[in-house]
């Protein structure tokens, strides 16, 4: 491959001393044919190089825009947010993203077999006019039915998700973790580890309201010092067993942790 870039690029500028009327020539000749190749080919790569910077600008600033304001991220709220960012009034500005709207694609209806299948099927052919206008339609076409772009709250990657108001993370691996877990495992034990350190969780509210019924019993003196120590200890044991299991936490928590059978449970213990 790179004998036969550099032969093409030797070609080339040999090709491009010539005279305008010689070149013409070996145009019609085809003397230099590696030459009439790369002269085809470079502005191609130079306009889809641009094409793609210029791609990858806007959409990344609109998902942006999506990822920020995550209360719109809802059917309708898509449809505001493209209204918004893409303008009607397309122009060639750099500051007016509206043309990247415009995907110059056509669409025809034709009867196909699709693989694996005996019998026609009426399906949608769409011609595009570049190639990164094919990457736009793709895009608004998945936006069109709630595939949206969102940054994963793990590696900071950007994904595809079907539900864009509740899929923080995605399916790739996440970076650094030794156990091969994916970003999706570990951003979910992360909401559970967050949501069990609230002080409005569930199960901790279950032993903040046990915790402050044995301080007012012992308050009010109906309960001594010694069983309402055990009962604590009792509590916060149970507690941090619940927030280890969650099969004990849906089970037997909630219940034993009524007074009623905390005190029998200390008292029995204290028996010991």
């Amino acid at each position: 491959m790179q004998a036969f870039s550099e032969e093409a690029f030797t070609e080339l500028n040999e090709y491009l001393q010539l005279p305008m009327e010689q070149q013409a020539v070996s145009n019609i000749t085809g003397a230099h044919p590696l030459a009439a190749l790369l002269v085809r080919v470079i502005p191609v790569l130079g306009h889809l190089s641009y094409s793609l910077h210029q791609y990858k600008k806007t959409m990344t600033a609109f998902a942006e825009f999506l990822q920020e304001n995550a209360e719109i991220r809802t059917p309708a709220g898509y449809a505001a947010a493209f209204g918004q960012f893409f303008r009607e009034n397309a122009t060639l500005e750099e500051s007016n993203p509206s043309w990247m709207a415009l995907t110059n694609a056509t669409v025809q209806y034709v009867p196909a077999i699709r693989p694996g299948n005996a019998e026609a099927q009426l399906v949608k052919r769409m011609h595009f006019v570049s190639f990164v206008g094919m990457f736009r339609a793709e895009l608004f076409e998945g936006l069109c039915v709630g595939h949206a772009p969102r940054k994963c709250a793990v590696c900071g990657k950007w994904f595809l998700t079907t539900d864009a108001r509740y899929a923080k993370y995605c399916d790739g691996l996440a970076p650094g973790d030794k156990r091969g877990r994916t970003c999706r495992q570990v951003g979910n034990l992360r909401g559970r580890e967050q949501r069990e350190l609230a002080a409005d969780h569930p199960i901790k509210k279950i032993y903040t309201k046990r915790f402050n019924t044995i301080t007012q019993y012992l308050g009010r003196g109906t309960l001594d010092e010694q069983t309402a120590a055990a009962m604590k200890a009792l509590a916060k044991s149970k507690l941090e067993k619940a927030l280890q299991d969650s099969g004990y936490a849906q089970g037997g928590y909630a219940a034993e942790m009524e007074q009623a059978a905390l005190m029998a449970e200390a008292k029995e213990t204290m028996e010991r």
